[in-house]
């Protein structure tokens, strides 16, 4: 004796829980493979945007920040080229010269030789906070680290620096 199935809910007549068209169910986070590809959020959504808010270094960053010798900086742009995007500590102040904001830098070290010709890059051991003309940069319009689209530069992507 064998079973009639047409009774049985298929796939397409069950019903489906509020938010499941998009794969998510109400209440929990979204899984890492229902998440946004970082290159495709808002550069505002970022943890670097979080510490631009906050202006304020994570202390699980045990390295020190770094900074710039201006003395001896040639304001080539490579430290702004080579620093991770989501860091995107380092801003070519124009005539201001180049400039770390240490709330942002890891103290990775992606910015020291051979990326600098100079080696005018130094750990700052007794960093003091970044000085409020500095902070026009993150996030603003003239933000190398963020697309014109306002999402986050992939890494590999030159920088949209613009020469003074």
């Amino acid at each position: 004796m064998t079973a009639d199935r047409s009774d049985r809910p298929t796939e397409e007549s069950a019903p489906r829980p509020a938010g499941a068209e998009s794969g998510l169910t109400p209440g929990r986070p979204p899984r890492r493979s229902e998440r946004r590809p970082v290159a495709e959020r808002p550069a505002t959504e970022s943890p670097r945007a979080q510490r631009t808010a906050d202006r304020a270094r994570p202390p699980q960053w045990r390295k020190p920040p770094l900074r710039i010798e201006q003395s001896e900086c040639i304001s080539c742009d490579a430290c702004v080229e080579a620093c991770p995007s989501q860091f995107g500590a380092v801003f070519n102040l124009g005539r201001g010269g180049m400039a770390i904001l240490p709330e942002l830098c890891s103290g990775c070290g992606a910015c020291l030789p051979p990326v600098c010709p100079v080696d005018c890059i130094y750990p700052d051991e007794e960093w003091e906070p970044a000085p409020e003309q500095w902070w026009q940069e993150p996030l603003g319009p003239r933000d190398p680290y963020v697309l014109d689209d306002g999402t986050r530069r992939p890494a590999g992507l030159p920088t949209r620096i613009r020469r003074w």
